[in-house]
């Protein structure tokens, strides 16, 4: 799905990588953040949407829908 696993796996490049991986890295990273974005629910999107990297947003929720999950199982 547009190389959005690379940008899931990988933080942000920096200036001394080359240009092209620089661009893929830049379009999954876009492509992923509007994907994740546009999937979420009003309130959701509010707390998300300033995120910059697509990581960021995918590892976060994985982080909150973790811990209510292992928070109802317990209870």
């Amino acid at each position: 799905m547009y190389e959005v696993a690379f940008a899931l796996t990988t933080s942000k490049l920096d200036s001394s990588t080359p240009t092209k991986q620089f661009d893929v890295w830049i379009h999954a990273n876009n492509v992923g953040c509007h994907t994740f974005l546009s999937a979420l629910s009003n309130n959701l999107f509010d707390v998300y949407y300033s995120y910059k990297e697509a990581k960021d947003i995918w590892y976060s929720l994985i982080l909150k829908y973790t811990v209510e999950d292992v928070v109802k199982q317990s209870s």
